[in-house]
């Protein structure tokens, strides 16, 4: 059978056993997280947030939530995906059991590999509706706050999250990797915080560039920069993670290829 086969048929059965999983149910809650915030928020605190007259309320609205999830709850929350859906396997020995499968180990890993960042990029779009649900939800319940009045301006929380998502698949490879190859689930996690942590203090610093961990901050800080570029949907950094990804892909297809599951 070819590669294509395989890979398909991986990815599937990853797919199957994801769903209704606490990894699957922790997706969808973080990506309502924020906008449940900020629509209590905006109904109860409603008389301070009116905008000036014949202004678009929409992208204050949606381009805040989004930063207010970069720092720390992307990171954290890719963090804990990836370790989760590892885990899973390695607490049930399951993974002893796939690699006895009379399919290229290969396919197990790239295909896990694709159903957490397919599950990421999930988490994404539920995000991006779940803004727009609670912008409408907040303009029906206060009309005076204009959100049914204009049409949400997409074009900067789009470039704003599809940077973001490119700019945290290098903590993706990273991170997977490390949990494939450690079986206790503290240490991927604990190893990831501190990253994450070191990323937040040092992104001003120019060294940050080489750190992916800073990546997510870099991608959306520097589209604020007065006189930055919006243009750009792929920044430097954005180029950097995919460089990170492919090179933990790479290390984590070498490893499998010699890795003796006990």
């Amino acid at each position: 059978m070819n590669p294509i086969y395989y890979f398909r048929k991986s990815v599937q059965n990853e797919a199957l056993k994801l769903k209704n999983t606490f990894a699957f149910w922790l997706a969808v809650i973080s990506a309502l997280f924020i906008p449940a915030i900020y629509f209590i928020y905006y109904v109860l605190k409603y008389k301070s947030l009116i905008p000036a007259s014949g202004s678009n309320p929409w992208e204050k609205f949606m381009v805040d939530q989004i930063m207010a999830a970069a720092s720390l709850l992307i990171p954290m929350f890719i963090i804990l995906i990836t370790s989760l859906i590892i885990q899973v396997e390695h607490k049930s020995s399951a993974m002893k059991y796939l690699f006895s499968l009379p399919i290229p180990k290969w396919s197990v890993y790239f295909g896990k590999l694709t159903v957490s960042a397919g599950l990421i990029l999930f988490t994404y779009i539920v995000f991006f509706v779940a803004m727009l649900a609670a912008g409408a939800l907040v303009g029906w319940i206060h009309k005076e706050l204009n959100f049914l009045e204009y049409f949400p301006n997409y074009e900067k929380p789009l470039k704003l999250l599809f940077r973001s998502f490119i700019a945290v698949l290098g903590i993706v490879g990273i991170q997977f990797w490390l949990s494939f190859r450690i079986k206790n689930f503290i240490i991927p996690l604990g190893i990831g915080m501190v990253l994450v942590i070191t990323g937040l203090t040092i992104y001003r610093a120019q060294e940050s560039f080489y750190f992916p961990y800073a990546y997510n901050m870099l991608s959306l800080f520097s589209i604020n920069n007065e006189g930055a570029s919006i243009t750009l949907w792929f920044p430097k950094v954005s180029l950097l993670s995919v460089g990170y990804f492919m090179f933990f892909s790479i290390l984590g297809f070498l490893d499998i290829r010699r890795m003796n599951i006990k």
